[in-house]
Order: structure tokens, then C-alpha cells, then sequence
């Protein structure tokens, strides 16, 4: 085990050296809403909708057939959200869209001449700047551990570029005791490719996640109560840009909270990174509506709606 927590040190501060800073940012943007109002927090979350992007090592645990549907509208309906995310068969899949559509290219009715009531600018023609990313989730027990994969590929479609990225997470997790659980990630471990139409070649630096998950079962109301915690590292020397920064590496940080009121109301709160958390989940027989906020002072609250169906 140590051996294997060097060698993963060793690659993460390697990656530095020739990833490019900020390039995998497409794959960070987590998909659904329960994780997202628990702070962002997903790596230990046996009942997430999308254990092909958190943890599909997770599989172990909760193997239902699920899926969930969501749309999200943020900064004034401009950013367009959508997300697909489901179990089927011990095989989990996510499907994620980011866009921005219908962008006005303009230009000056006479071109070279200064801004003026007799020329103001037309727009000429729209583009629509949009990711669409693709995560399959995989588990196996290897020895006494299990293990999750998660191969991934994105399109990127931005102002008429066109490029492809692809790469590949390998999660898993350990039951220390019946109430504590500990989960790890280890993001672009073959450091995710990103190829652009026009030749520029972008890579992706490996990271490394470790997040808690805490059961508690309340005094007197005999209510269950899941307190999580987790630590993004980046090796991209983020610097200014991080929570905390110690040279090439950066660290950001998760929590959330899950209040179970019984079973067909749960409430959650959290902080991820810089913003606060909130949202619940409505259940009725096997459909359930999940709801998010997140307060964000620098740039617009949002909110995310999502439905989801146990299936047979």
C-alpha cells in the first residue's frame, strides 16, 4: 500500500511538468444534483445517480438499476446544462452537454470606421460553443479491493474548433468501520489527450481526490444523518486560483451534509470550495425530484432540477 501511495506522488508531481494548466476543466464540472448540493462531494456516495463520474467502485454497494434526467439553466439562462446519468446491469453510464447556443458573431457595417448611429454593428452569423462528454463506469474486485474504472471521451465544439479528448479515472474505496467510509480517486491517471482540429494538442495532469463519507443515527429522533468530506488535488500550480497552494500542488475542498427525514424526504447542505450548498429529494414510490442551490457572490446563484426513477 505504501508503495502504491508513492508511486501515484511520483506520477502527480511528473504530470507538472508537461500538462497544461486549466485544460481539463471540462471534466470537472459534476453532473446531477444531490452531489452538487452536497458540496460537490460524489466520491463516497453510494446513492449517487452517477457513480460513472464519482465512483463506480460504488457499484459494490448499490448495484439498483437508476437513472436521472436533468436540465439546468445558469447566469441568466446563458450556460445551458444537461446531463443523463443511470445503472443498468452493473454498467453505469453518463451522458453531460455544456453549451452556450445561438452566439452572435457582429461586425461594423463599415468596416475600419468608427462605432456611429450610421454604423453600428450587425451580427453576420451565430455559433453555438458546446462540450459533450461520455463516462462509462466499470467495477471489479481485485483481491479484497474494488475497483472502479471509468474510461471517458469529449467532443468540444467551440467558435468552429472542433477537438477530442479522452482519458481515464480509477476510483475506489474501504468500509473502515460500519459508519466510516473512505473513498479515492485518481483522475487522468494516463493523463487525458485533448486534439484540436487545428493541430494544438492539449494534456490533462493527473489528480488525485480522497474523500470521508460519516453515518451518524441521531439521539432521541433515531434519524440518520451522513456527514461528508473531500480534497481535490491538482498538480497545474494553480496558484491564486486555489484554495490552497503549495507550488505545483493545489488543493480545493468539499463537504456536505445529508439529513434523512424519513423516507420520502432528504435535505442536504455543503460548501464546495467557495460556494454554499443546498438542496432535498422528494420520494414517491420510485420516482424522485431532486432539487440544488448554490450561492455564488462572484458570478449568479444557481439552481438545478433533476427527476429521477429506480428502475425495475
Amino acid at each position: 500500500m505504501v508503495r502504491i501511495i508513492v508511486a501515484i506522488m511520483c506520477l502527480l508531481a511528473l504530470s507538472g511538468l508537461w500538462a497544461d494548466k486549466y485544460a481539463g476543466e471540462i471534466f470537472r464540472i459534476d453532473p446531477g444534483v444531490r452531489n452538487n448540493a452536497l458540496g460537490g462531494c460524489g466520491i463516497a456516495d453510494p446513492n449517487t445517480f452517477a457513480p460513472a463520474y464519482w465512483n463506480p467502485a460504488l457499484l459494490a454497494l448499490n448495484n439498483e438499476n437508476r437513472i436521472e434526467l436533468m436540465h439546468a439553466e445558469e447566469f441568466m439562462g446563458l450556460l445551458r446544462y444537461d446531463t443523463v446519468s443511470g445503472v443498468y446491469k452493473g454498467v453505469a453510464l453518463t451522458l453531460l452537454r455544456i453549451g452556450i447556443d445561438d452566439v452572435p458573431l457582429t461586425r461594423k457595417a463599415i468596416p475600419g470606421e468608427p462605432l456611429s448611429n450610421t454604423n453600428r454593428p450587425y451580427a453576420y452569423d451565430s455559433v453555438t460553443n458546446a462540450d459533450y462528454i461520455i463516462y462509462a463506469g466499470l467495477h471489479r474486485k481485485i483481491g479484497r479491493v474494488n475497483v472502479g474504472f471509468t474510461p471517458k471521451l469529449a467532443y468540444r465544439n467551440l467558435v468552429k474548433e472542433n477537438g477530442f479528448g479522452f482519458g481515464l479515472d480509477i476510483a475506489t474505496f474501504f468500509e473502515i468501520h460500519s459508519h466510516v467510509l473512505l473513498a479515492a480517486r485518481l483522475r487522468d491517471v494516463t493523463t487525458t489527450q485533448v486534439f484540436w482540429q487545428n493541430g494544438t494538442h492539449e494534456t490533462v495532469n493527473p489528480g488525485l481526490d480522497v474523500e470521508t463519507r460519516l453515518h451518524f443515527v441521531l439521539p432521541w429522533i433515531s434519524k440518520d444523518l451522513f456527514l461528508f468530506s473531500g480534497i481535490e488535488t491538482y498538480t497545474e500550480g494553480r496558484e491564486e486560483a486555489a484554495t490552497t497552494s503549495l507550488g505545483f500542488l493545489s488543493l480545493d475542498y468539499h463537504a456536505g451534509l445529508e439529513f434523512v427525514v424519513n423516507k420520502g424526504l432528504s435535505l442536504y447542505g455543503g460548501y464546495n470550495i467557495s460556494d454554499i450548498t443546498a438542496g432535498l429529494t422528494l420520494t414517491v414510490s420510485r420516482f424522485n425530484l431532486n432539487y440544488n442551490f448554490e450561492q455564488n457572490t462572484e458570478l449568479d446563484n444557481s439552481h438545478r432540477f433533476s427527476i429521477g426513477v429506480k428502475l425495475p
